[in-house]
């Protein structure tokens, strides 16, 4: 599955900010075991206002665009 559709697909499934909340949790945890506690904390912050936006917010198409040239 490409970038775009991968996107796309959590879009859809209402789940992008969680998603990007355990990736975060994941980053954070591997941050904290290295002794980066400062950033494994800004993560940690970042991940718990990513899962308020899960509970009652959703991502919807404003309008369409074309293809974004720079999406990894």
């Amino acid at each position: 599955m490409n970038e775009e559709a991968s996107l796309q697909f959590h879009i859809e499934k209402n789940d992008c900010f969680g998603t990007l909340a355990t990736v975060l949790d994941l980053v954070s945890q591997d941050l904290q075991k290295k002794g980066h506690r400062s950033n494994a904390g800004t993560l940690g912050r970042l991940r718990d206002r990513l899962m308020y936006l899960q509970q009652g917010y959703r991502i919807e198409k404003i309008q369409p665009h074309s293809k974004i040239a720079d999406l990894p």
